[in-house]
């Protein structure tokens, strides 16, 4: 009987060394595992951040320019980062431009009746580079508001895969009607003196007063609704170009009503007294769309 206790007491002594065993191992095993999702948890994260650091270095500018039956858009990435960047396509395609009209209906596609290769194509872009895209829809022949969104197809940056498209915006343009635009250039041409100018950032523009005091009303249609001005009569700079601001930028016609005060010693004996009305290039800061206004012309007392 002693001897059956005994045999007894040792295998219940060894069942219980055994699961000891397999929880010291199962417990070490999940430390293992929890340490390697651990890592790879951080892995994930950092990767997610280099990728918003990349992004956030690539920056996207966007403009429309329009006539009466061309819409023009003009689109780039810069890098605005220390460190030079790889984008990454799909294809030869490298943009895209979608145009819909009020009713929401597509109108016009850039890529529509084009081929391009499918091959993985990239755009390097150092410090301070930028990607430039220019392309025109003609032949508008529905006066109206539209809305157009131009989107550059990068997939990759420096080789990592971007999950949704960072690089798109959308801008609402009008077409106007031609009689419409005829209208505004003759009314234009009607202030105390002759406009002259091409219409696509300032309109109705009209000039009254005299003796060194103006006052100048009309409409810009401006980047950022900012313009620059400046008065000189021939021979001397009566004000320097000077940056007036509006309420909206461009593609919307913004009113505005500028206040010109020259002291009266220093108006000219003889000549015109000219206002200039211009837009500094986002480029380079040079002028364009530049609009000359004649406040006065001064003729010598006979």
């Amino acid at each position: 009987m002693n001897k059956y206790f005994a045999i007894l007491l040792g295998g219940m002594m060894l069942l219980l060394a055994a699961c000891g065993n397999d929880s010291e191992t199962n417990e070490a095993s999940g430390e293992e595992k929890k340490d390697q999702t651990s890592e790879e948890t951080s892995e994930d994260q950092e990767t997610e951040i280099d990728m918003e650091t990349l992004i956030d270095q690539v920056v996207m500018d966007a403009t429309i320019d329009t006539t009466a039956d061309t819409a023009t858009f003009n689109f780039s990435l810069e890098n605005a980062g220390e460190d030079p960047v790889i984008l990454g396509f799909n294809s030869s395609q490298k943009y895209e431009v979608q145009v819909t009209n009020e009713e929401g209906e597509n109108v016009y596609t850039f890529s529509a009746d084009k081929m391009f290769t499918q091959e993985l194509t990239t755009e390097e872009l150092g410090q301070g580079d930028v990607f430039e895209a220019k392309e025109s829809w003609t032949g508008i022949d529905e006066p109206g508001n539209y809305e157009a969104t131009m989107t550059f197809l990068v997939n990759t940056i420096n080789d990592q895969p971007i999950e949704a498209n960072p690089f798109q915006v959308t801008q609402t343009f009008t077409i106007e009607e031609e009689e419409s635009q005829e209208g505004n250039q003759g009314t234009e041409e009607e202030p105390t003196s002759e406009h002259e100018g091409d219409g696509q950032a300032f309109r109705d523009i009209t000039v009254t007063g005299e003796k060194g005091e103006y006052e100048i009303k009309g409409e810009a249609r401006v980047f950022e609704g900012n313009f620059m001005y400046s008065v000189e009569d021939g021979h001397n700079v009566q004000i320097e170009p000077t940056s007036f601001q509006v309420d909206e930028g461009a593609p919307s016609w913004s009113t505005f009503e500028l206040t010109i005060e020259i002291p009266e010693e220093d108006l000219p004996n003889f000549g015109t007294l000219t206002l200039t009305l211009f837009e500094e290039s986002a480029k380079d800061g040079s002028p364009k769309n530049v609009n000359y206004i004649p406040l006065e012309n001064f003729q010598p007392e006979e």
